[in-house]
């Protein structure tokens, strides 16, 4: 099956470090109706995989290298692209396509640190890995963090850096970190992150619903700040049609300033072109998709599409500004949607518990299905004391089967596809494990447990009382 990605995916080695606490997935007002787009060959349609769980697993113990190893020479050529989330390597302080680092060095920085150390730093890094001086300062904070298995560099799921890797850097940070050229590729000039060339149906229709200071569609004006949530309401740009959404494409405008955002698709009407920072929690909002630095967007087999209600959309973004005064941002998302309705009709449904304040906390769901319904993918989502999320299927008849089972890193939420089929009677068990127990709460320093799973039929994944969200089928 192909993957099913959207909601969360950071697989940036730096991103780790941009912890700030704060208020987190809240919701309130936003700026005002879409704006549709051209659908043409090669754009829009379905978008590459994030990593796949499997290549996530078996994360090795990584203790700071070998030293039995020879130390490296540090020069040499190398062709380096970009990495990740649309940020790319990091820039040169000098000429451009050059970086002073040693190419051995720019291989490992290039596809684990550039996302976010570059230079300037992106999605709130607290600091560049560009260059040689970067290193110099920072080297020994770098080596600790890739040796610590709590919090890891590159953080988990992603793979943790080779031995080899570890020793390379290691050699070289102990010499003093002395400079090197090294040739690289700059990513491409654009604000729209990087998707597949599928062409989409006839059918197929996409808009953008982007950040702005008001209706009349300005860029928003981001306010200092190293942890805010600003929500955008729009109402439906296609107006009163039936529609579902078959994929998301995320548009990336001021990386410097965005952490991640969340599209939420309301039951009740909106006042178009509302924005307010976000608070509370939302019982008419049902989860559409996400983004965070890696991500590729949403992109649904072609029989199945994700529901909508019948009132507006909230884009809430996270924030994290400690650039300065004058940051403007207009990100968001392509949205694409048809009126031809296809067979199997999903929604983003939350598996998990509320009742938390303990190193593991477990709920079951149990749902109001009365046929089978299907699930194509999980995304684990709880905060900065997060460590490991497991879902177990508890089988009518007996017996159970694991559904998910991966560590955990707040700054690395990526989705797995986890194809099973829920049959009448069956539950699922979800447990949330943390670093220390912490109270349940919308702020980073306060913690969640959820699990959201794209399934279908849209609603059969619920419970009986849902009291929170749409599509809820939480446990305590």
């Amino acid at each position: 099956m192909r993957g099913i990605h959207g909601l969360f995916a950071m697989v940036a080695l730096g991103c780790a470090d941009a912890r700030t606490p704060g208020q987190e997935t809240p919701l309130a007002a936003t700026p005002a109706g879409g704006t549709p787009v051209s659908v043409s060959s090669g754009t829009g349609g379905a978008f590459s995989a994030v990593p796949t769980a499997g290549a996530m697993s078996g994360l090795p113990n990584v203790t700071g290298g070998s030293s039995a190893q020879p130390p490296p020479t540090f020069g040499g050529t190398l062709q380096a692209g970009g990495s990740g989330g649309g940020a790319g390597t990091a820039t040169a302080p000098s000429a451009p396509g050059k970086v002073d680092l040693p190419c051995e060095v720019q291989e490992i920085v290039g596809k684990g640190c550039g996302t976010c150390h570059s230079s300037p730093t992106q999605f709130g890094a607290p600091m560049a890995l560009a260059t040689a001086a970067d290193f110099g300062k920072f080297g020994q904070r770098v080596l600790a963090r890739v040796a610590d298995n709590a919090l890891p560099m590159p953080p988990p799921p992603n793979a943790r850096l080779t031995d080899a890797e570890v020793a390379t850097l290691k050699s070289w940070i102990d010499a003093g970190a002395p400079a090197g050229t090294c040739a690289v590729t700059d990513p491409p000039p654009g604000t729209t992150e990087p998707g597949s060339t599928k062409e989409l149906p006839p059918d197929v229709t996409c808009y953008t619903l982007k950040a702005r200071q008001s209706a009349a569609g300005a860029k928003f004006e981001v306010p200092q700040s190293p942890d805010l949530y600003q929500c955008f309401d729009y109402v439906p740009p296609w107006g009163d049609k039936k529609v579902q959404v078959v994929s998301a494409k995320p548009i990336i405008d001021n990386s410097r300033v965005l952490h991640h955002w969340i599209l939420y698709n309301r039951t009740a009407d909106v006042r178009d072109g509302a924005t307010a920072a976000c608070a509370g929690l939302h019982p008419d909002a049902a989860f559409i998709t996400g983004w965070a630095p890696g991500s590729k967007g949403l992109d649904l087999p072609d029989d199945v599409g994700l529901r909508t209600e019948a009132g507006g959309f909230t884009l809430e973004l996270h924030y994290n500004n400690s650039v300065g005064a004058g940051q403007l941002d207009a990100s968001g998302v392509e949205l694409c949607v048809t009126e031809k309705f296809r067979p199997k009709e999903a929604a983003v449904h939350w598996l998990g518990t509320q009742s938390l304040n303990k190193l593991n906390a477990t709920g079951t769901c149990t749902p109001i299905n009365t046929e089978p319904v299907t699930i194509l993918s999980s995304s684990p989502h709880m905060h900065l004391q997060g460590r490991h999320m497991k879902t177990v299927i508890n089988r009518k008849g007996g017996g159970t089967e694991v559904l998910l089972d991966e560590p955990f890193d707040f700054n690395t939420q990526i989705s797995y596809d986890t194809p099973a089929v829920i049959q009448p009677g069956d539950t699922l068990t979800t447990t949330c494990t943390f670093a220390k127990p912490t109270p349940f709460g919308q702020g980073t320093n306060e913690e969640m447990c959820y699990n959201f799973v794209i399934a279908y039929p849209a609603g059969q994944l619920s419970q009986l009382l849902q009291l929170l969200r749409k599509y809820d089928c939480t446990g305590f």
